[in-house]
């Protein structure tokens, strides 16, 4: 009902936007510079990185100013996918983030840090975290609202507290007057991927204008796009050895060889071809077939399964390349002057939404192995003679496979998010103070159909019956089917559900204003104190804590809190004015002291010089020392099962021990095998061993000896406004900031690639090929198979991260008129961002060597060394259009830092272009229409794997159109 409310709103507002118009007018760039000095009659004004107002303020913080008719053109619905477009970014979560992990969240992931170090803010003040991660849903945000965003860079811990550390992202409300309605369509050049916005937002003043009030309500809904539904994924060449099929799976007890040329021999296949410790299948005939040290005697045409000619591959089905969405987001703030010195204000905050991921149907390899005893009717007779020759022939035997009969296993992630707060404002003399206090809620409920329960097939196979009583169909469950009965699956399957819930208290007290004057002017200060605390329960379904859902890991249920009080000063210092060269020279300097329940106090602090040189120059830059304290996940989360990506042997990556791999080929290849069989890879395998698994089980967890991350930051930077007579140049503003961050005792999981790559010497780690090496002790194997399935990622205080860059600003618009082209008030404006990444280094132990990652993808993060967003527009107060250039540098593939021996191919430089027409049919009335990703362009291959892509950096979806309405009243 929602939906179809939603789409008659959408189409009658729009209709209303096309009614006939008079022409013009302008697009706004599509990044504003940042804000210009003003004069002195314009009141204090506050801008992010300082909790000091003054007049003539420009940030001394590298900044980025984004306005809502920016993010308006680039046709995004959500905030994070307008922002992702900027070079600052690395992709974070988002709405191509399908996976048995993702909890369809989205969040930003500023200098590709992660989202956990960058701290996100509305109108100055915290947001309600959505994970225990403590990082912010971006999705809880009503879009109508937001005015504005502020970026900067570096830390910024001494204003703000914890987390600061790559930077800031402030969203602004606006202020409306009145009713705002905007409503959007989105759609892409195949016909889906439908998104359907609407917004409502509303205020004004009351009593006398003592008070004011504003609402805002958000509704998006987005459709699903299938990932078989594009060319370029379809391309797939596999994504698992784990087929419908089930297949015998030779272990410790293996057959003979002998046994085995027997009974591929009456297919015709030569003896030894089918090696002993293959995997055996059976066709639909009756007849055995081989997979996984070469495919013989394959009689199918399953269209799910690929044939490699050494394995038999399952291509990926039920995947979404973007997953469904449906969302309202309300926010609501009311504000009353009580006395011309004291205001009280209230507001809350509250969205609702449910998203939707899918996997393919649930295997059974590595984490848990059906064990099938021979008195199972369903015994193929052609496979008796090859189990009869086993050491042990009475034994029972393993089979893996993949569950089709229960379905994809389709996860609904149903959030609620809301933060309520109230507090006073005032002035005190010439001072100005605030008193607020927020108390806010996140409940996540993760429910996954299609999860088959070990124990209930266990029971199937072992019953004498072969299940047919238990499933109530007469026949039973035959495990070597591609599919079995709806009821077998009816009993063996069902529903699942985890629930997380976080929540934060804030206290906070501060004050503002001017001390006394110098001879350059006056010293400000902002001072204050804030109490926090964070909390956090995770509840795992009853099946996943005993280990009996197939394919997901072992997991507890945890929780725990942490608590800090902090105290912050904020000193404004001018320091010289009106000199040669010296039009004034001012220092920021802040200083915060913070005490964490769990690790004890730390203090932070900064110091920023501002240095206007003369009218049209400004330099800036400082030093910052930041903090992010370990949050309730990293300290408390109990062992979680993830499914990390470790890709394959055959692709020049995947596991070590595979006969194929560059490890077992290479010239130390004996020390590789000796490790190997020290890891748990069984003696009868190890020779033969191959496996085309390229996800693993591993175990995530929490420590709670984690101590807090320290981050030093260096900017410095150039600010030009010439303000020029010339009409060329009256309208010209750039900027130019490097940045230097260097987080140590950083706080991190170690991948277990790099757990591999460093345990067998890939980057000489292990020269001894030691198991009491340290990155071995995290691999764990299967002692009947040699697969790993309980490789650990324990949160550690790894090591430390160093990266340096450049970002440069321009931004530059000409009326026409002015340089003789027509009498109109046409102008015509670009506006570029560009950064330049120079160092991206990695440290993952103390004292261990720094790893450059820069201009790599596929590793901790996708980080070309260009990156850039180019906006040219032309228009009037009336009409404007607007041309878009996105530009992602060429990348190699991240495997060849650790790996240096790696064949696996980078990516090419990506270029993208979007078109915006945006038309003020009158005042009341304007509508804009866009088409993003002109070109049409398919993503590039990512790690050499067909089909595989950076779904957060790339477009996945091709030609998308757009066409937005606002009505005001």
């Amino acid at each position: 009902m929602i939906r179809l409310f939603a789409t008659g709103v959408s189409t009658m507002a729009l209709a209303a936007a096309a009614l006939p118009f008079a022409a013009q007018a302008q697009e706004a760039p599509a990044v504003a510079p940042a804000p210009a000095a003003g004069d002195a009659a314009q009141p204090d004004i506050v801008v992010t990185g300082s909790r000091v107002a003054r007049r003539d303020y420009q940030a001394t913080s590298p900044i980025v100013t984004v306005s809502s008719d920016a993010i308006a053109a680039t046709g995004s619905t959500t905030l994070e996918g307008a922002l992702n477009q900027l070079p600052q970014f690395a992709p974070g979560s988002t709405a191509f983030s399908n996976g048995l992990n993702d909890n369809g969240q989205a969040t930003l992931n500023l200098r590709g840090l992660g989202a956990q170090r960058n701290l996100v803010l509305l109108d100055g003040k915290r947001l309600q975290p959505s994970s225990s991660t403590q990082v912010i849903d971006i999705n809880t945000i009503p879009t109508i609202l937001v005015g504005g965003t502020e970026i900067i860079s570096g830390g910024a811990s001494a204003v703000y507290g914890s987390d600061a550390i790559s930077g800031v992202v402030n969203f602004k409300l606006r202020k409306i007057d009145g009713i705002e309605i905007t409503a959007q369509n989105t759609i892409t050049e195949h016909g889906d991927g439908g998104i359907r916005d609407l917004g409502l937002g509303a205020g004004t003043a009351f009593a006398g204008d003592r008070g004011r009030v504003t609402f805002g309500i958000s509704y998006t809904d987005r459709d699903s796009v299938n990932i078989n539904a594009r060319e370029f994924f379809r391309r797939s060449t596999g994504v698992s050895s784990t087929i419908g099929a089930g297949l015998y799976t030779p272990s410790t007890n293996p057959p003979s060889q002998a046994a085995t040329n027997a009974a591929f021999a009456q297919y015709g296949i030569d003896p030894g071809k089918v090696s002993y410790s293959s995997s055996i299948g059976l066709n639909p005939d009756g007849t055995l077939f081989s997979t996984g040290k070469g495919v013989f005697n394959y009689r199918d045409t399953t269209p799910y399964i690929y044939n490699t000619g050494q394995a038999l591959l399952q291509l990926p089905e039920n995947t979404y390349t973007q997953i469904p969405l449906e969302r309202v987001s309300t926010f609501g703030k009311v504000s009353y002057d009580l006395s011309p010195n004291v205001t009280f204000y209230a507001q809350g905050l509250y969205t609702d939404y449910n998203s939707t991921t899918i996997a393919d149907a649930a295997p059974n390899a590595g984490l848990w192995m059906l064990s099938v005893p021979l008195s199972n009717p369903f015994v193929p007779a052609a496979l008796q003679p090859i189990l009869a020759s086993r050491a042990n022939a009475a034994a029972p035997f393993l089979i893996t496979k993949r569950y089709l009969e229960a379905g994809p296993r389709l996860t609904l992630h149903d959030s609620t998010t809301w933060q309520a707060m109230a507090g006073f404002s005032g002035k005190l003399g010439q001072l100005t103070w605030e008193l607020y206090g927020s108390h806010g809620e996140s409940k996540l409920a993760d429910k996954t159909s299609g999860s088959v329960f070990a124990s209930k097939v266990q029971q199937l196979v072992s019953a004498p019956d072969g299940g047919a009583a238990l499933c109530g169909d007469g026949v039973g469950y035959n495990p070597f089917a591609v599919t079995g009965s709806a009821q077998c699956a009816a009993y063996f399957s069902g529903t699942t559900v985890n629930r997380t819930k976080t929540t934060q208290d804030v206290v906070e007290f501060t004050v503002q204003g001017g001390l006394f004057n110098l001879p350059a002017g006056e010293v400000r200060f902002a001072a204050g104190a804030d109490y926090r605390r964070n909390s956090f329960t995770f509840t795992p379904d009853p099946q996943q804590v005993i280990g009996n859902v197939v394919g997901i890991t072992r997991t507890s249920a945890t929780g725990g809190s942490t608590r800090a009080i902090e105290g912050y000063a904020e000193l404004v210092v001018p320091l010289l004015r009106d000199l040669p060269l010296i039009e004034s020279l001012e220092l920021d300097a802040a200083y915060r002291y913070s005490d964490y329940d769990r690790s004890g106090g730390v203090s932070t602090y900064k110091a920023d010089l501002d240095w206007k040189v003369v009218n049209w120059l400004r330099l800036r830059g400082g030093y910052q020392r930041a903090i992010r304290a370990p949050n309730v996940g990293e300290l408390f989360t109990a062992s979680t099962g993830v499914f990390p990506t470790i890709g394959s042997a055959a692709q020049g990556a995947g596991d070590p021990c595979d006969t194929r791999s560059a490890y077992r080929t290479g010239p130390n290849a004996t020390a590789a095998r000796a490790l190997c069989l020290a890891q748990g890879v069984p003696t009868a395998v190890i020779d033969t061993f191959q496996t085309n698994v390229t996800q693993v089980a591993a175990y995530m967890s929490g420590n709670t000896n984690l101590t807090p991350e320290k981050a030093d930051t260096y900017t410095i930077g150039a600010v030009f406004t010439p303000r020029a007579a010339s009409p060329w140049l009256s309208g010209l503003s750039a900027s130019v900031d490097y940045y230097n961050i260097s987080i140590s005792n950083a706080i991190s999981t170690i991948p277990v690639t790099l757990s591999l790559s460093k345990c067998f010497n890939g980057d000489g780690s292990n020269p001894t090929y030691a198991q009491s090496n340290y990155y071995c002790s995290l691999i764990g194997r299967d002692p009947n198979t040699g697969g790993i399935t309980n490789a650990l990622m324990p949160y550690l205080n790894i090591g430390g991260y160093r990266t340096a860059g450049i970002d440069v600003q321009v931004d530059w618009n000409v009326r026409l008129a002015d340089v003789g082209i027509g009498d109109g008030g046409v102008k015509f404006g670009i506006s570029s961002v560009v950064n330049y990444l120079d160092t991206y280094k990695v440290q993952n132990q103390p004292g261990s060597p720094f790893q450059e990652f820069g201009d790599t993808i596929a590793g901790v993060a996708t980080l070309p060394r260009w990156r850039s967003t180019t906006s040219v527009t032309l228009g009037d107060s009336r009409i404007g259009g607007l041309l878009r250039w996105r530009h992602i540098g060429g990348m190699t593939d991240a495997s060849h830092v650790t790996n240096p021996s790696s064949t696996i191919p980078g990516v090419p430089a990506y270029d993208y272009f979007d078109l915006s027409l945006h038309i003020e049919a009158t005042k009341r009335f304007g509508f804009r229409f866009g088409v993003n990703n002109l070109g049409n362009r398919e993503p590039p291959v990512v790690s050499g794997v067909l089909g595989q892509t950076d779904t957060g950096t790339y477009d996945m979806l091709g030609r998308t159109y757009y066409l937005s309405a606002t009505a005001r009243f």
